[in-house]
């Protein structure tokens, strides 16, 4: 018989279908995954799927990395350096649209913004319009944050430019700036706010909610194109990890998983950290736990329209352009 590339497949298919699932610690395929800051519980599914032992189970040696802002991430992602990296959805679409970034969105992990814009109760920020004049700090310019930032601005119908930018960790230390006066107001993901909120009673913290996808997945289309089974096998660990976090009332022992193997800020008070977790799994979950993981349509043909409409992409596309589900729904076939 000619061999060939189906032929090999179909072989590989029959040997499978004699086994169980893959043993653990005889993995055969690497998958590099990056964050775009360093670990904290934000990024707890797939912190968690790798300490569980879920990623080795589908086959998979996973080489987790924390990344230094969500550009990185795409741009480390693009360069092929890594299989898939988070990033901001504004981000990930004004890059695929305006510069052709060859990335599209595998899977949303956070249905709406993880952001808080985070305060002093003594001049809070109760709206885009306080932000006005103000200086704002954020963990990365040009990142996922600002852009974040900026959409919120114009659809006010403020200008980006009356806020004056500046670097700063995303974390809840970075209150001190504020109280030293140095800022007005900091943005910062779900685990900043819940640590910071936690520790003290003089912060404040608004929720941002600027109609996009929060936080997605991205892959190179040639590469997922090249091995679907290999992505299809991160999104099925994934979903089982997120699942299990959303759903489970007792969080402590996905902590306890979780930093048996990461070194995770915030694991040290376990209190605070099944609230910092259990914020974040309601952000997975708010389009519902049937769209767990997914790129819900109507999410993102709004978020086409809205960045249409406050000039931030320069023109609209087709939003089936920009994301694929096709991963994820095998991924969960029985």
């Amino acid at each position: 018989m000619k061999l060939t590339r189906r032929s090999l497949m179909m072989g590989a298919m029959g040997s499978a279908a004699l086994l169980s699932l893959p043993t653990r610690g005889h993995s055969e395929t690497t998958f590099n995954f990056i964050t775009p800051f360093s670990f904290s519980l934000s990024f707890s599914s797939v912190l968690y799927a790798d300490a569980a032992g879920y990623y080795a189970d589908e086959g998979l040696a996973m080489r987790l990395e924390a990344g230094k802002g969500a550009a990185l991430a795409a741009q480390m992602t693009i360069a092929g350096q890594m299989d898939s990296g988070r990033t901001g959805g504004t981000n990930y679409i004004v890059s695929h649209v305006n510069n052709g970034a060859p990335l599209i969105s595998i899977a949303t992990i956070a249905q709406r913004s993880p952001f808080f814009i985070i305060s002093s109760k003594d001049n809070p920020v109760q709206s885009v319009t306080d932000l006005e004049g103000r200086t704002v700090g954020m963990a990365t310019l040009g990142g996922s944050m600002e852009g974040t930032l900026d959409l919120m601005m114009r659809r006010a119908g403020i200008s980006p430019q009356t806020v004056n930018k500046v670097k700063v960790a995303d974390s809840a230390a970075s209150f001190a700036l504020i109280e030293a006066g140095r800022a007005g107001a900091f943005i910062g993901n779900t685990s900043s706010m819940v640590i910071a909120t936690s520790a003290r009673d003089d912060v404040a913290a608004m929720p941002i909610d600027d109609g996009m996808p929060g936080q997605v997945y991205v892959a190179r289309p040639d590469q997922v194109a090249e091995n679907p089974e290999k992505f299809v096998s991160f999104l099925r660990a994934t979903h089982r990890a997120a699942s299990e976090i959303v759903n489970t009332e007792d969080l402590v022992p996905i902590l306890k998983t979780i930093g048996e193997k990461h070194d995770v800020t915030g694991l040290n008070n376990l209190e605070t950290a099944q609230k910092d977790l259990r914020a974040n799994a309601q952000n997975w979950a708010a389009q519902g736990n049937e769209n767990l993981l997914r790129n819900v349509p109507e999410v993102w043909e709004r978020a086409v329209e809205l960045l249409a409409g406050a000039g931030l992409i320069d023109r609209k596309v087709p939003a089936t352009q920009l994301y694929t589900n096709d991963l994820l729904d095998q991924a969960l076939k029985a």
